[in-house]
């Protein structure tokens, strides 16, 4: 199940077409279910408020009560868990930037390997593996599989996916559609709240990101933009950048509403803006410099260029969460904001 985010994955395979037959397992619903006579017993209580209802793109998906074993997929899921006060008993094994333990750098002081399994999930899910953990619910709120493969998962757990696009879902539904299925709405709307205060001080004290057009790409082998609806995008956005006019004519073509665009090499400036964001971690920062196609951006020619390697960082960027940006902004903020006041 490759995972989107990063340069060398093509938008074309970022969404699975993993198909096989449905995993017949039971439903884990009745955890901590009490009697009658008892309304106001633990079990009572910490089930207030289920079921919950949640939507998503292939329908809905019924919780039908508070989870105790928690399976995450995906980007970002385990994270708002994490946040939430809540350990999954399994999640996916990080192999872009990942730190020795397996998991991304900003996640490392919440993950315990004696609590959380770690799941392969590069080229496609290991539903058995899945199964056998008996999850009460499967989270992929910003996921990108297709609905053979929900179908399969929704076969072991209820499944709370994505609601719209394939990895196109805001920081702040994802963090939502977790909190209300885990019976932590309240909670999950101060955590919004609070990183949404946290980048309006970075705005704040940052206006020379004030109407900057932006582009973020990523180049080598392939060349990708990444468009509007991509979270790294909006979250920028939310600083202060607005999207470069090439960009948004890019998405204008855009039919099939992905995350990134594939670019030719010879297109590359119809992706101009005052402020470039570039991984090149596959192709290296030098060799981006060197080469006449990349070096003749107005971005590159003036040091309003971003150019980034660290896959930490650059997964940092990409997997936005309640957890990741905290982490990340400490890192980019400064070269982001010699980038910007380059471009005046």
């Amino acid at each position: 199940m490759a995972w989107p985010p990063f340069p060398a994955i093509s938008a074309a395979r970022a969404i699975s077409t993993a198909a096989g037959v449905l995993i017949a397992t039971s439903l884990l619903v009745a955890c901590g279910a009490t009697d009658d006579a008892q309304p106001q017993g633990p079990a009572s209580t910490a089930n207030a408020g289920f079921p919950v209802t949640l939507k998503n793109t292939f329908g809905e998906t019924v919780v039908p009560a508070k989870p105790q074993r928690i399976v995450t997929l995906g980007w970002n899921a385990q994270d708002i868990v994490h946040a939430l006060g809540e350990t999954p008993v399994a999640m996916p094994r990080v192999t872009y930037g990942p730190t020795a333990a397996g998991v991304t750098a900003w996640d490392a002081d919440w993950f315990d390997p004696a609590k959380t399994q770690l799941l392969d999930t590069g080229d496609k899910y290991p539903f058995e593996k899945i199964a056998a953990l008996k999850p009460d619910v499967i989270l992929a709120p910003y996921e990108g599989f297709d609905k053979a493969t929900y179908d399969t998962l929704s076969g072991i757990a209820p499944t709370v996916a994505y609601p719209g696009a394939p990895w196109q879902t805001t920081w702040q539904d994802q963090t939502l559609l977790v909190g209300e299925a885990l019976g932590k709405k309240a909670e999950a709307e101060k955590l919004i709240t609070g990183l949404n205060d946290k980048i309006k001080q970075v705005a704040a004290e940052h206006p020379e990101f004030k109407g900057k057009t932006l582009a973020v790409g990523s180049f080598g082998a392939e060349n990708y933009i990444y468009m509007p609806g991509d979270p790294r995008v909006q979250i920028l956005n939310q600083m202060g950048f607005v999207n470069a006019p090439g960009v948004e004519a890019l998405q204008k073509t855009n039919t099939k509403n992905e995350f990134a665009m594939t670019i030719s090499k010879e297109k590359i400036a119809d992706a101009e803006a005052d402020v470039l964001i570039a991984y090149v971690d596959g192709l290296g920062p030098q060799k981006f410099a060197a080469d006449p196609v990349y070096s003749s951006l107005g971005a590159v020619k003036r040091g309003s260029a971003y150019v980034l390697d660290d896959q930490q960082v650059i997964s940092g960027q990409s997997a936005i969460s309640v957890l990741s940006v905290p982490w990340v902004l400490d890192k980019m903020i400064p070269s982001l904001a010699k980038a910007a006041q380059a471009a005046n």
